[in-house]
């Protein structure tokens, strides 16, 4: 295609930064870019093909309009690199200004989808990607839980997910975790009690055993009940993990949900937004012989579901106000155009500089939309 440059550029662990990839001295040179104010922070976080005018020192000016032929020495097209709404980076290749055409764009547009397959199964076998996505030392503890974490973002025709951890280098007891089969979406959400290793390690034993048993096919009352058993065994006295699990037909938008002395989520429908209260039982890890019965949940085709971790909701700087469910519903009702990766890095960004960039808990947001597919007029 005569490209001049190709350089891959990974999203850092807090969304804020895109980190290039260098494999050769011609790419070498390219920086990162900010992922708020840059032509590729633009194809990042709205998932689209972005030009930008490669300027006489050549650097990538102003973002034009995706496959818009800007003419020109050279352009710079930023591709999303993506796996099922999972967004892992951008692809920034160099073209003559003559050579940005349909048939180009289409060629690149498939070279993006494959390099995102081909960066998630490299997980598996490299540090190499993981490692330049960090812009700092990783804790230990949020290296447990990051590992812990399913894909951050998945979508089908039905309904679409996306979930986000911080402060991304430092957290300990937060967790969410979803699993898809042919109708059914299983989601939860937890949060530890403390900070830093012991809270990680809670919340690693709790999220695995609930695993454990999802896989063995148990309901969600077992698979909370089971997570209880084990935390009251590993962790006698009063360690604690406090979580949500939903259990949601995809077809119908019918489920049950059970709270295990987790604040209630929020759900948006035509536009208000609104608590789910779902009765409270006892935090698992508490009482071994604790039950926790489910309540139905039904959506409606439209609807949004957030569920968080109090890290959310009581942020503030010292001496200052929460952040609060009202200012959350307000975000929701404001944003409510944007996709769910787009949303909770959002809802995340707000409440991290809502605290000037120091939040004292961990801070994790889950949003599912359902949107099944209507049925067709005869």
């Amino acid at each position: 295609m005569s490209a001049q440059g190709c350089v891959v550029l990974l999203s850092d662990y807090a969304e804020a930064s895109l980190e290039p990839v260098a494999v050769d001295p011609a790419t070498a040179p390219i920086r990162s870019q900010d992922l708020l104010d840059s032509a590729a922070g633009v194809a990042y976080r709205e998932q689209r093909r972005v030009t930008a005018v490669v300027d006489p020192s050549g650097d990538a000016a102003a973002a034009g309009a995706a496959g818009s032929g800007v003419p020109g020495p050279a352009v710079v097209v930023y591709l999303p690199v993506s796996v099922r709404a999972e967004r892992l980076g951008v692809l920034a290749v160099t073209l003559p200004g003559h050579h940005v055409g349909g048939g180009t764009m289409e060629v690149l547009d498939d070279v993006a989808r494959v390099l995102g397959h081909v960066l998630t199964g490299a997980r598996r076998y490299t540090d190499r990607f993981e490692m330049l996505r960090r812009r700092r030392e990783l804790g230990l503890a949020a290296e447990i839980q990051w590992e812990l974490l399913p894909s951050l973002a998945f979508e089908l025709p039905a309904f679409s997910i996306a979930g986000t951890l911080e402060p991304a280098y430092e957290i300990g007891g937060d967790n969410f975790d979803y699993a898809v089969s042919a109708h059914c979406l299983t989601v939860g959400v937890s949060d530890a009690a403390g900070h830093g290793l012991r809270a990680s390690l809670l919340a690693s034993l709790s999220c695995t055993a609930m695993r454990n048993a999802r896989r063995a096919h148990c309901s969600i009352v077992q698979q909370a009940e089971t997570a209880n058993r084990h935390l009251v065994e590993q962790f006698p006295g009063p360690d604690f993990v406090t979580g949500l699990i939903l259990e949601l037909d995809v077809d119908s938008g019918v489920g049950t949900i059970l709270n295990a002395g987790h604040p209630p989520p929020l759900l948006v429908r035509d536009g208000a937004v609104s608590e789910l209260l779902i009765p409270p039982e006892l935090p698992l890890g508490l009482l071994g012989s604790t039950h926790y019965p489910v309540h139905p949940i039904a959506l409606h085709p439209g609807d949004r579901l957030l569920l968080f971790t109090d890290g959310i909701t009581e942020a503030h700087q010292r001496g200052g106000q929460d952040f609060g469910y009202r200012r959350l519903a307000a975000l929701l009702a404001d944003h409510h155009e944007l996709a769910p990766p787009e949303l909770v890095r959002h809802i995340t960004r707000s409440v991290t500089e809502s605290c000037n960039g120091e939040i004292s808990d961990d801070a994790t947001v889950v949003c599912l939309d359902w949107h099944p597919k209507q049925p067709q007029a005869q």
